[in-house]
């Protein structure tokens, strides 16, 4: 269904809250300017923040992948500063990130790299494509075999529904969250 590809995007110097993926050009234009031209991503898995990269002293600061509830936390999304967190919101057509604090000017020379899971280009055109994510397109299959069993194939019902349940708690699970998870316990000195 998907592959792991590992991306390395400069970002055009506009400094967006948002960036997208499409999943074809006909979709719209990616938001990469080098490579030009990045489609069909489904997810990311992690991202760095490059400095210097075409120098030898180079490095990289890794960010965090934060859910939908943490971003949607933060109190102001445009504030200005280095980016160390970033949120992945997956359509149909198109892969959106946003990225936090939003780039200042002193990052002007700093590119984010990541690496996604690019899905496999289908056979026929787009416009002949369900309009439901492609991660459900095995569940859907399986949900129409269930149903039609209960009218055409009435012993192999069971089986159909063991199946259409399998395939729609996997897709379940690949849509939820993968966001860095990190526990501090909290440090409490009494008297100082």
């Amino acid at each position: 269904m998907a592959n792991t590809t590992s991306g390395t995007a400069t970002f055009d110097k506009t400094f967006s809250i948002e960036y997208k993926f499409f999943r074809a050009s006909s979709d719209g234009t990616s938001a990469t300017s080098n490579p030009n031209g990045i489609y069909g991503i489904s997810d990311i898995l992690e991202a760095h923040l490059r400095s210097d990269r075409t120098q030898t002293t180079q490095s990289d600061s890794p960010m965090t992948k934060v859910d939908r509830s943490t971003y949607g936390g933060f109190s102001n999304k445009l504030s200005k500063g280095t980016p160390n967190q970033y949120f992945v919101q997956r359509f149909i057509d198109h892969v959106s990130i946003q990225i936090y604090p939003t780039p200042d000017s002193t990052n002007a020379s700093k590119d984010m790299h990541f690496y996604y899971i690019k899905r496999i280009q289908d056979i026929g055109d787009y416009t002949n494509a369900t309009d439901i994510p492609f991660r459900f397109v095995p569940c859907m299959i399986s949900g129409l075999a269930y149903y039609l069993a209960q009218k055409y194939q009435p012993q192999m019902v069971q089986v159909m529904k063991l199946a259409y349940e399998d395939e729609f708690a996997r897709a379940l699970a690949e849509d939820g969250s993968a966001s860095s998870t990190h526990i501090t316990p909290k440090a409490y000195y009494p008297g100082a």
